[in-house]
């Protein structure tokens, strides 16, 4: 098994510097917080009776986060879609974001293209492509993401700019020194969990220690369970390994049923609950039942809770964070370079 205090060998494995790429997330989501700062909304948007938000794979968990955190302040609906069609109650009073790193985004151009015949109210965040063309068309407010990477690994940006509008939409509640706190926590968890950290020190290299040969699933609720989906993405995609997560209260109704089999089940899994302080009470106790269920039934599992913060956008970015540096140390104990995804592709 790799030696994850090795920087030379990680770096081997890791030629193009995906490692690069989780280091910046503090800076992208401080930089992108700056530009959408010299951005106004029209009018007719700040108006909108609803938001869709469009975006598939890494492009789309910045929406799912973002409509996550607002779910308890909005007065109004907010809807992630990862397909091609519409909801029927999409109209003019629909404000509409087209998320597509790459801008080429098959699905998201087809709903964008529908959308665009029905709202006149389009933002869209991309790299250039074809969602920047079809928005100029349309007269959309468009960010251009200026960073080379992954879609998933710029994730700072393509959230971060979501976060914005939602301010400047009133739909969150979040300021310039909520911004900065998370900013700041973001870097001090960089300084524990960075690659130059020895293993002894690093949690994130012992988690992910933990976590070889397994199959990680995740449990949260509230706003980390969009969260508890891109810690499965990112087990995917970066360390190229099988993972799901589950929802409370939900997977108290039936996922924890099948705890019995196959056999061989307590040497394959690794269960995760992601809790926060913002959790409802009752999820608060149903995840404490949930591990005594796990430690009755001898599975491995490990609670995950981050450095209390005055907002939950704190918070969640932490949990985001430390995730993000878990699923590569994975992919370095896999021995697999973690920045390609030639499946996607195909």
């Amino acid at each position: 098994m790799a030696n994850l205090d090795n920087i030379e060998s990680i770096q081997a494995l890791d030629r193009e510097n995906i490692l690069g790429n989780i280091q910046d997330f503090p800076d992208q989501i401080e930089k992108c917080w700056d530009d959408w700062k010299k951005i106004a909304l029209p009018t007719p948007f700040i108006n909108a009776k609803s938001v869709l938000i469009l975006g598939m794979g890494g492009s789309a968990q910045g929406g799912g986060i973002v409509a996550s955190l607002a779910e308890k302040t909005a007065n109004i609906s907010i809807v992630s879609l990862r397909d091609y069609d519409l909801p029927g109650w999409v109209d003019k009073n629909t404000l509409v974001i087209a998320s597509s790193y790459s801008g080429n985004t098959e699905e998201t151009i087809e709903a964008l293209a529908q959308a665009s015949k029905l709202t006149d109210k389009i933002i869209t965040i991309s790299t250039g492509g074809k969602i920047y063309s079809l928005g100029t068309q349309k007269k959309a407010l468009h960010y251009q993401v200026r960073y080379g990477s992954q879609p998933r690994a710029a994730l700072g940006y393509m959230m971060t700019s979501i976060l914005a509008v939602f301010k400047k939409l009133n739909l969150i509640e979040l300021t310039d020194d909520d911004m900065k706190e998370t900013v700041l926590l973001l870097h001090g968890l960089k300084k524990k969990v960075d690659v130059n950290i020895d293993k002894s020190r690093n949690s994130a290299k012992i988690f992910a220690d933990k976590l070889a040969n397994r199959i990680p699933v995740i449990y949260a609720s509230g706003i980390l369970t969009e969260v508890a989906r891109r810690w499965k993405s990112q087990f995917n995609e970066n360390a190229k390994t099988f993972s799901t997560y589950e929802i409370l209260p939900e997977l108290n109704h039936n996922a924890l049923v099948g705890l019995d089999f196959p056999e061989n089940l307590r040497q394959e899994v690794f269960f995760i609950i992601l809790e926060s302080k913002y959790d409802h009470p009752r999820n608060t106790l149903r995840q404490n039942i949930t591990a005594q269920i796990l430690q009755q039934k001898r599975v491995a599992y490990e609670t995950v809770m981050m450095q209390p913060a005055s907002s939950p956008v704190s918070e969640v970015l932490q949990t985001i964070y430390f995730g993000d540096y878990i699923s590569y140390y994975l992919a370095i104990l896999n021995n697999v370079a973690p920045n390609p995804v030639e499946i996607i592709k195909y």
